[in-house]
């Protein structure tokens, strides 16, 4: 038998109609940790979420949420900015998100150049954290979604959020290795 609903995790949605009926849900659901990863576009640059639905993405489901997950081309469609070009570009896009209700933003570094992939958290008191994994040669998809299931483990586990992460980061880094291997 399953137990109670400990963390919830959503990944694409599409439309408005979508984001609205998720956020009926979890407004009047018991409070559990809401990982959103916003699939928008596609690795091709198609958009996969409807353009008046990023409206209603921000005002009515981050919000309700502990952690939102983009990538820099995410971030970047989110913020209205350009991809960011620095980490201090990054803290400042991230910062556009946090105002929008939502408790923390993890800004996925998957698609930054370099020989590390380097994740950046910051949350709403102000803090932030940095956490990397060497990047693996290569093109892989789905691994945002990984990554944001395995942080809605963690923290349905009980786990603090910036554990959490780390967990969910370095399970994540071991599972691509291996299929690389």
């Amino acid at each position: 038998m399953a137990g109670p609903v400990a963390a919830v995790k959503i990944g694409m949605l599409g439309t408005a109609a979508a984001i609205d009926a998720v956020a009926a849900v979890l407004a009047s659901s018991l409070p559990v940790p809401v990982v959103l990863d916003p699939v928008l576009a596609s690795t091709s640059g198609r958009s996969l979420l409807d353009t008046d639905a990023i409206g209603a993405l921000k005002r009515k489901l981050m919000p309700l949420c502990r952690l939102v997950t983009p990538n820099l081309p995410e971030l970047a469609l989110l913020s209205g900015q350009p991809v960011a070009p620095s980490q201090r570009e990054i803290i400042r896009q991230a910062e556009m998100l946090l105002a929008t209700g939502v408790q923390a933003v993890l800004v996925k570094g998957g698609h930054a150049e370099g020989d590390l992939s380097t994740d950046l958290l910051v949350t709403s008191d102000g803090t932030q954290h940095t956490f990397e994994a060497p990047r693996l040669p290569g093109t892989m998809r789905g691994t945002g979604c990984m990554l944001a299931s395995a942080v809605a483990a963690k923290l349905a586990l009980g786990a603090p959020l910036e554990a959490a992460v780390r967990r969910a980061k370095d399970y994540v880094f071991a599972k691509l290795l291996a299929s690389i291997s």
